[in-house]
C-alpha cells in the first residue's frame, strides 16, 4: 500500500558505486507517498544532465547523500553538498561503510545516519511532513530491521514480486502472462541474462519461465520453498 503524496521533496546524491542502494532508498521513501528525484529514475538519455540535477536540487527540501568511501572522492558528489549547503537545504548523509571521524568538513556538521539506522531518518522524514497530512493517514513505514535489504539479491533469497512493478515497460518488459504473479512471493533460483543491465532474475513461482527485474523484487528473508499459484496442500 502507497500513501498519498505528500507535498516534500527529496533529492538523492550517490556515486555509481551506489546505485542499487540508491534505487532501494528511493523505492522506501516513494513508499511514504514522497516525491523523490534520483538521476536513474529521472534523467532521461539526452537530456542535460547537470541542468537537470540543478533544477532538482533547488526544487528539493531534503538532500541525501549516500557517503561511501568512492562517494568522498567524488567531485560531483562534493558539489551537489555544497550546492545543498549554499541553497540551505535540510542535508542528510547517510555512511555506507564510512566512519562519522570519516566525514570531511562541511559535511561532519551534519548530523549522519548509518544506513542500518536508515529507518529512523524515515521516521522523521515521516513527522516532518505530518503537517499537511490527515490525522487520519496511516504512517506506513518499510518494515526490514536490517540494512540486508539493501544488498543485491542472489540465488536463494525470498522475495516478493511487487504489486504494482516499477516501469513495466522498460528493458526487460513485464509480459501480460507474469502480470498473475504479481504481489506473490518466491525464491530466486537462477541469475538472468548474463552481463545485462538491469539486473534479471528467474524464479521458482513460474518453474524459472519468466526474466524478472531487480527493480520488481523486494527481499524477504531466505529461500525456501514455495507454493505455486493454484497449489493444493495436501
Amino acid at each position: 500500500m502507497v500513501v498519498q503524496e505528500i507535498a516534500v521533496k527529496v533529492f538523492i546524491s550517490h556515486s555509481s558505486a551506489e546505485t542499487w542502494i540508491a534505487s532501494k532508498v528511493c523505492e522506501d521513501i516513494m513508499q511514504l507517498g514522497i516525491d523523490v528525484f534520483l538521476d536513474n529514475k529521472d534523467v532521461q538519455t539526452g537530456d542535460d544532465f547537470d541542468q537537470k540535477t540543478n533544477e532538482h536540487i533547488v526544487d528539493s527540501d531534503e538532500i541525501v547523500i549516500l557517503i561511501s568511501q568512492t562517494a568522498l572522492r567524488s567531485n560531483w558528489v562534493m558539489i551537489e553538498c555544497g550546492a545543498a549547503r549554499v541553497l540551505r537545504k535540510r542535508l542528510v548523509p547517510i555512511l555506507v561503510d564510512v566512519a562519522p571521524n570519516e566525514l570531511p568538513q562541511p559535511i561532519n556538521r551534519h548530523l549522519a545516519r548509518d544506513l542500518n539506522q536508515i529507518e529512523r531518518y524515515y521516521r522523521e522524514l515521516r513527522q516532518r511532513c505530518e503537517s499537511g497530512v490527515s490525522p487520519q493517514l496511516p504512517i506506513i513505514l518499510p518494515t526490514a530491521p536490517s540494512s540486508d535489504r539493501f544488498r543485491p539479491l542472489k540465488v536463494g533469497d525470498r522475495v516478493k514480486i511487487a504489486d504494482r512493478p516499477r516501469e513495466p515497460d522498460e528493458f526487460p518488459v513485464l509480459s501480460e502472462d507474469m502480470r498473475r504473479y504479481l504481489g506473490m512471493t518466491a525464491t530466486i533460483t537462477a541469475p538472468g541474462w548474463v552481463e545485462q543491465e538491469p539486473p534479471t532474475f528467474r524464479l521458482d513461482v513460474d518453474d524459472g519461465t519468466f526474466y524478472w527485474a531487480d527493480r520488481w523484487l523486494s527481499r524477504i528473508g531466505p529461500g525456501r520453498a514455495s507454493r505455486r499459484p493454484g497449489a493444493v496442500n495436501n
